[in-house]
């Protein structure tokens, strides 16, 4: 009886070691092949359910039978006219046959290493037939089309089917982008004297416009102001006539008056005849004043 108790928990653990050994589950997403000391020893399961297998002895291997992305590393490739791109590219395929795959490329790393290869291979060769300016702008929808179909037939081969190659960058290499750089800055300097020079002519231009502009008011003020002055002398003289005519003796003594307000200054000394008329003016205000 304590035999039995002993050895009854210990049949039901192995039975669940045995159980979790014979049989394995493979879901929706996944493929699965069963090998013996690494052979394959049945075809490949596609569909999902519980299976069984020798355990201990059978080996069970599953893949991911949804769309994976290979990518690769970027490359530098020369174009028909002899200049280079940086072309980074990728796929996205799936695995079809998990037998051939499995006996080709085993993992999914050596997946990715054999199909960027061909990738970059049948890229390299697409590119090479094309103008650089042509990949970078026109052709690149047709180039990877091209690669896509060359790039499938073979790669098909390792069990895994490829529904597209894309670029994600085609730049170019850093010298012919410091060279575009250099080219695009003594473009923008070029541009910017051109501008800083018609600048400075509309400048000049507006300047002597100005000074034109300045010259004629002054010229039309100098010669307003002649002509009022004209006027005010024409005036003048025609007062100076009326007074004339009426009183000849008196406008000559005011003519003598203003000439002499303007020799005379302060502390001046001024000798008159006798008989002038400032004299003549000046004892008769004296014997008034008396």
């Amino acid at each position: 009886m304590r035999f039995i108790t002993i050895f009854f928990p210990l049949l039901i653990i192995l039975s669940i070691i045995i159980a979790g050994q014979a049989l394995f589950v493979v879901d929706e997403t996944e493929t699965a092949i069963v090998t013996r000391f690494g052979d394959p020893i049945r075809p490949s399961i596609t569909s999902p359910g519980l299976y069984a297998k020798t355990p201990f002895i059978d080996t069970v291997t599953k893949f991911d039978k949804r769309n994976t992305l290979f990518d690769a590393a970027p490359d530098s490739l020369l174009t028909s006219d002899k200049k280079r791109l940086i072309i980074d590219a990728y796929a996205i395929g799936k695995i079809v046959d998990p037998l051939q795959f499995f006996k080709t490329v085993k993992t999914p790393r050596g997946a990715v290493t054999a199909a960027t290869g061909i990738i970059a291979s049948d890229l390299r060769s697409e590119i090479a037939n094309d103008l650089q300016i042509d990949v970078i702008k026109s052709n690149r929808q047709k180039i990877m089309e091209a690669v896509t179909i060359a790039s499938a037939e073979k790669i098909i081969d390792f069990g895994i089917q490829i529904s597209d190659i894309r670029v994600k960058r085609a730049d170019f290499p850093d010298e012919t982008l410091n060279a575009i750089y250099d080219r695009m800055r003594a473009e923008r300097a070029r541009k910017a004297n051109e501008e800083r020079a018609e600048g400075e002519k509309r400048s000049l231009e507006i300047r002597a416009e100005v000074d034109k502009q300045a010259t004629v008011i002054e010229s039309e003020a100098i010669k307003k102001s002649n002509q009022i002055m004209g006027e005010g002398d024409a005036e003048a003289i025609k007062i100076y006539a009326n007074a004339l005519e009426q009183d000849p003796e008196f406008f000559d003594f005011t003519k003598s008056l203003e000439v002499y307000t303007k020799i005379l200054k302060d502390n001046s000394t001024i000798i008159l005849s006798l008989d002038s008329d400032l004299f003549k003016y000046m004892t008769q205000e004296q014997k008034v004043s008396k």
